[in-house]
């Protein structure tokens, strides 16, 4: 029996849905379910005895995990609540000026945008957004780029198409400009290989509770060695001296610590430093079975006589298929309890390693017999 077969019996809910939905949120399997509760018994019975034993490495054990699975060393990991916390730091931590440019896409969560909507406002910097297509988005990206970019904000693999873009293309053309690069990696970590120094992007951010199957509130943000020395928040842990509790001395944190400006959210870390050590141990199975899967659910739509916006050369774990009424259609088949979502002009297919083409015959039983109904 193969690793995927194995963990399935990790997952309870597959025994009373199909569950195609982990773009949008995983459910958590029993492994990080024991690690984040393990953690929480010992708080209940030894109080702060326990979180001090947890974090005298300073959390160390946790970003190791986590580079590991990205390739990055564990001094480069902090922790963080969420996708959006991190590239805040990014937008206002790099000092932006008037008559730069930042340049992302039309496509892309609005996360990656946001933020630097926000520093447009208040810098006077100009932010370019491509008009991408999926077939065409790295070409459509550089496009936008010039002697005054100053960043690229995008992500690995696109929510609303599925498309996995060619991040080293776009950062060869930013590294010809003096551009930093910041790449979103919620919808790959976990499903495709990522390396942050083969890819030789600047900043990476990614929550935990999508492909890596961890609790929400669990996030991690990679910051290249030598970036963001000194980070544009700070907080009562960003001292180096924080356990000195002395309001009138301050030295600046060095380590990963310096962007963590408070306390963490501790157990659900621990669930994803738990979720990464075992994907990254089985991460060849892992990448593999996703990448079937999506292949599979394409070739499914085609013989289907079904649109797929995904290109199939240019995919990870999301597939989008294009459908009149993409919500009318997710509501029919989560009555069927089969749970997928309405994104875009289609409903998106995400499924992981541990899901069946079984799973994927449903589903597309289930659509046939909806387009039957309702065309």
């Amino acid at each position: 029996m193969s690793f995927s077969e194995k963990f399935r019996d990790n997952v309870p809910l597959t025994h009373h849905l199909v569950y195609l939905n982990h773009a949008a949120i995983s459910p958590t399997p029993l492994p990080v379910y024991l690690e984040v509760n393990k953690y929480l018994m010992n708080v209940m019975l030894k109080g702060t005895i326990a979180v001090n034993e947890e974090e005298s490495d300073d959390f160390y054990h946790i970003r190791e995990k986590i580079g590991k699975l990205i390739n990055a060393e564990p001094n480069t990991i902090s922790l963080i609540p969420n996708t959006s916390y991190g590239i805040n730091i990014v937008a206002h931590g790099i000092d932006l000026k008037k008559g730069e440019n930042v340049v992302t896409d039309n496509i892309e969560f609005p996360a990656t945008v946001y933020p630097f909507i926000k520093i447009s406002r208040i810098k006077g910097v100009e932010l370019r957004i491509a008009r991408a297509s999926p077939e065409t988005i790295e070409d459509d990206i550089i496009s936008k780029i010039d002697g005054n970019t100053r960043i690229v904000s995008l992500s690995h693999v696109s929510f609303s198409t599925g498309v996995k873009v060619d991040v080293n293309k776009i950062v060869k053309e930013a590294r010809r400009v003096g551009a930093y690069v910041l790449l979103d990696i919620i919808q790959s970590a976990g499903a495709t290989e990522v390396d942050v120094k083969n890819l030789d992007i600047d900043f990476a951010v990614a929550g935990g509770y999508k492909w890596l199957m961890s609790p929400q509130g669990s996030g991690f943000f990679y910051v290249k060695k030598g970036l963001l020395e000194d980070p544009p928040f700070y907080g009562w842990k960003t001292s180096s001296i924080f356990l000195e509790f002395d309001p009138e001395r301050f030295y600046l944190e060095r380590g990963p610590r310096r962007f963590e400006i408070g306390t963490i959210d501790v157990a659900s870390n621990l669930g994803l430093a738990k979720s990464c050590e075992i994907i990254n141990q089985n991460k060849e199975e892992i990448f593999n079975k996703v990448s079937s899967l999506s292949s599979y659910v394409i070739k499914l739509a085609k013989e289907n006589n079904l649109e797929v916006i995904t290109p199939e050369k240019k995919k990870a774990g999301i597939v989008v298929i294009k459908m009149s009424e993409p919500k009318r259609i997710t509501e029919y088949l989560s009555k069927k309890k089969m749970i997928v979502s309405p994104r875009g002009k289609g409903i998106r297919i995400s499924t992981h390693f541990y899901n069946t083409y079984e799973e994927v015959d449903k589903l597309m039983e289930e659509i046939r017999k909806y387009s039957q109904e309702f065309s």
